[in-house]
């Protein structure tokens, strides 16, 4: 029995640091070590799932959202603004690997963003009604703990509605995945 991942990102980013992300390869999962956000109670089978996760990844970012589209892929993004807005629901044969491959496919958004830019990567699952929340800055990016960082995904919380708001205005979807404008 499937069940489903759904990803919704709320970004700010400006245009060519957003073509050069849809352009580049997409890092594998096990570039990044701290992957305990996922699932903490399930520290043991993380480094299995991460690996059948590497397996899942491969191209560029464009191409990871081109195969998406069938999934009822959201992109928006208003130039003006830097507004970025992803959604998509994907199938999870697998539950551990895929909340990993879920958020490894935005995660690497962060190696492209500047000083101002900031996002918000939100996982949730059908399975347990799990929520993982993604913070994501310029060059790094953190999971972050509802417990911990209450006032950090408060702040969050509070721009990504300003962000979604400017993106779901925009006049068109984001063409660039069939090539750069």
């Amino acid at each position: 029995m499937s069940e489903t991942v759904c990803v919704t990102a709320a970004v700010t980013i400006g245009a060519p640091r957003l073509r050069a992300w849809l352009d580049a390869p997409v890092r594998p999962a096990s570039s990044w070590q701290d992957w305990a956000g996922v699932a903490a109670s399930s520290h043991d089978e993380l480094p299995a799932a991460v690996e059948e996760c590497d397996g899942w990844l491969s191209g560029d970012h464009a191409g990871v959202l081109r195969d998406l589209v069938e999934d009822e892929l959201l992109l928006r993004y208003d130039e003006s603004t830097g507004a970025l807005v992803v959604e998509f629901a994907s199938r999870a044969d697998f539950r551990l690997p895929a909340l990993v491959w879920a958020c490894a496919v935005l995660r690497g958004l962060a190696d492209f963003m500047a000083d101002d830019d900031r996002g918000l990567v939100t996982v949730t699952n059908d399975w347990d009604d799990g929520t993982v929340l993604l913070h994501l800055g310029a060059g790094g990016s953190a999971f972050l703990d509802r417990a911990r960082d209450a006032r950090r995904i408060a702040e969050a919380h509070g721009w990504e509605i300003d962000v979604r708001a400017a993106a779901l205005d925009a006049d068109e979807d984001v063409d660039w995945l069939h090539g750069v404008p």
